[in-house]
């Protein structure tokens, strides 16, 4: 996370620590889980990193949704959504309360591959309808955002005793 602010620091040196915070906050991969421990390193007060990580998180989200329902794209990640649709098993049957909360936790849980932009992929292969996808993804992102900012704001400790967890 460290060294992607610096580069986006330095290949927009005009961009304040709040611009680049936001940028790789939307980021796959990075998205808020480590866009919280970088805003905290940059210095800036949680009561600006947490709603900032979650709007950058956030943002990229509805384009993603409505993108993934256009037939070209489906064509060019063809194996990608076939392969999520083989692992989502039950859950597509299931009611709609249950894979709002199923994705909402999966969203919410930070662990590797379980973030915003995979929560869009997961929604769009349950076909759940747009709003229902951003509320729960919303939630879980939220939740996230509590958990990466207790084990941060925790130190060394509380970091080693959530990963022994």
């Amino acid at each position: 996370g460290q060294k992607i602010a610096k580069a986006v620091s330095n290949a927009l040196p005009c961009l304040p620590q709040t611009g680049v915070l936001a940028l790789i906050s939307a980021m796959p991969v990075v998205e808020l889980r480590g866009a919280i421990p970088v805003g905290l390193w940059m210095g800036l007060p949680l009561s600006t990193v947490f709603p900032l990580a979650i709007v950058g998180n956030m943002a990229p989200i509805i384009p993603m949704l409505l993108l993934l329902k256009s037939e070209p794209v489906q064509k060019l990640f063809a194996p990608l959504l076939t392969r999520a649709e083989s692992k989502a098993g039950s859950i597509i049957n299931a009611p709609a309360d249950k894979q709002w909360a199923a994705l909402a936790l999966f969203v919410g849980i930070p662990l590797p591959g379980t973030g915003a932009w995979t929560g869009a992929l997961a929604a769009f292969v349950l076909g759940m309808p747009l709003l229902t996808s951003l509320t729960a993804i919303f939630a879980g992102v939220v939740s996230a955002g509590v958990i990466m900012s207790a084990i941060t704001l925790s130190g060394k400790k509380g970091g080693i005793a959530a990963l022994a967890a």
